[in-house]
């Protein structure tokens, strides 16, 4: 199953999910097995999210995706942690769990992170430690 979101004034997000289930009743989606693409037309591809599990929330177009969370974002960052939620009105990708990130200048872990979109600024919080430099 595909979802497209397309708002004028937001970014554009793509959902595809091996399953999903709409829950009318909660105005939510929950998928399974899914990848979710966040782009803006005139910069090209943002951010992805690969996980087991995702909720859309249909009025807002936040995303939470839990189990086996993994990603990467357009300036070539790649994160993995149990969890990650995205907030569209904010434009902020985000977790406060433990993180595993990978950039140029080598491998990190750290208590959470935000990704702020419309700045393309990756923040790790707490307890950042370096793993493997390259």
């Amino acid at each position: 199953m595909t979802f497209v979101v397309s708002r004028q004034g937001q970014r554009d997000l793509v959902l595809e999910a091996r399953r999903a289930t709409l829950r009318p009743e909660t105005n939510k989606a929950e998928l399974f097995d899914a990848k979710m693409r966040a782009a803006d037309a005139p910069r090209g591809r943002q951010f992805d999210v690969y996980c087991d599990r995702g909720e859309l929330e249909l009025d807002s177009n936040d995303f939470l995706a839990e189990g086996n969370v993994h990603g990467s974002t357009a300036e070539g960052q790649r994160y993995a942690a149990p969890w990650v939620r995205y907030e569209t009105a904010r434009g902020l990708l985000y977790t406060d769990a433990p993180v595993v990130l990978h950039d140029g200048g080598g491998t990190f872990r750290g208590d959470g992170f935000r990704y702020y979109v419309n700045e393309h600024r990756f923040e790790l919080l707490g307890n950042v430690s370096v793993v493997h430099t390259p």
